[in-house]
C-alpha cells in the first residue's frame, strides 16, 4: 500500500493585500483559531495529519505566536510552523509570488525533516478562520492517489461568529478548502511543487487545472466575523438559516458549541 503524508495548511499572517492588521486584529484572529479552527480539527474521527501554520518571519518574536502554538499543543495535534510567509500563489497581495520560489525552498527543506518519507503528500488548504467536520480528514484520506489530482468542495456552512448565525453556503466555483495530492518528491522539490501547481492562482480554478473529484456537501464552514475583509454575511453564495433548535447537531459535528 502506498503511503502518504497530510498536511492541513493554513495560512495565518502573510495573505492578501493586508497581511498583518496589527497585533489586536493578531490576538483575535488567534482567539478564533483557538475556538473554531482547533476544535474542529482536534475533532476529526482520523487525526493521521500534520497541521502546517505559516507566518510573516516579523511573527516568529510576537508573543501571540507562543499563545498560537501553545494552544495548538493543547490539542495534542501533530503541527509544524513556518515564518517564510505564504506557501500559495496569492491572487491579491500578488506581490508575494515574486520569490515565492525562494521562500517555499525554505520552508519545503524544514517541513521535509519533519514529515519523514513517504509516496504522496496530500495537501489540503484552510483558512485559519475555517472549519472542516468531524469526517472530512477521513473521506480525503480515502481518496485514491493520482497524479494531478485535486479535491474540492462547493456547498458548506456558514458562521457569523459575532452573532452566532449559521446558515447554507452554496457555491458554483470550488471553495478555497481543496486538497491538492503530490508525488513526494514533487512536493518537496519547490520548482517541481511550482510547475504541478502552475495556473492556480485562485481555489476557483482548481477543476480547470487538475483531475478534480467533488467531495461531499456539508463538510466545511466558513467563519465571518469582524477580522475578516473578504467573506462576508451579506453574500448572495448565503442560503437557508438554520433555528436554535437546528444549529447544536450541525456544530457537533464542528466540534464546537
Amino acid at each position: 500500500m502506498k503511503e502518504l503524508r497530510h498536511l492541513i495548511y493554513c495560512p495565518f499572517t502573510g495573505l492578501g493585500i493586508q497581511e498583518f492588521r496589527g497585533d489586536s486584529w493578531y490576538e483575535y484572529r488567534a482567539n478564533i483559531f483557538k475556538k473554531y479552527v482547533l476544535k474542529s480539527l482536534a475533532n476529526q474521527t482520523e487525526k493521521n495529519f500534520i497541521l502546517w501554520v505559516s507566518f510573516r518571519p516579523e511573527e516568529k518574536t510576537n508573543p501571540i505566536t507562543d499563545r498560537i502554538e501553545r494552544d495548538i499543543k493543547d490539542t495534542g495535534l501533530k503541527y509544524i510552523l513556518t515564518f517564510d510567509v505564504i506557501m500559495m500563489w496569492d491572487d491579491r497581495g500578488t506581490w508575494h509570488n515574486k520569490d515565492l520560489a525562494e521562500r517555499m525552498v525554505k520552508s519545503l527543506k524544514e517541513i521535509q525533516e519533519k514529515v519523514g518519507k513517504a509516496d504522496w503528500v496530500y495537501k489540503t488548504d484552510l483558512g485559519s478562520d475555517d472549519m472542516l467536520s468531524e469526517e472530512a480528514i477521513k473521506e480525503i484520506q480515502q481518496q485514491e492517489p493520482s497524479l494531478k489530482k485535486a479535491l474540492y468542495y462547493l456547498n458548506g456552512y456558514v458562521l457569523d461568529m459575532e452573532n452566532i448565525r449559521l446558515a447554507e453556503w452554496n457555491r458554483n466555483t470550488a471553495c478555497s478548502k481543496y486538497t491538492i495530492i503530490y508525488p513526494y518528491e514533487t512536493f518537496f522539490d519547490a520548482e517541481k511543487h511550482l510547475e504541478y501547481i502552475k495556473g492556480l492562482e485562485s481555489h476557483e480554478f482548481i477543476t480547470k487545472i487538475f483531475e478534480a473529484v467533488r467531495l461531499p456537501d456539508k463538510r466545511y464552514m466558513a467563519g465571518v466575523h469582524l477580522g475578516n475583509i473578504s467573506t462576508t454575511w451579506e453574500n448572495q453564495m448565503r442560503g437557508k438559516q438554520f433555528n436554535d433548535l437546528e444549529k447544536p447537531e450541525i456544530f457537533k459535528k464542528f466540534g464546537i458549541k
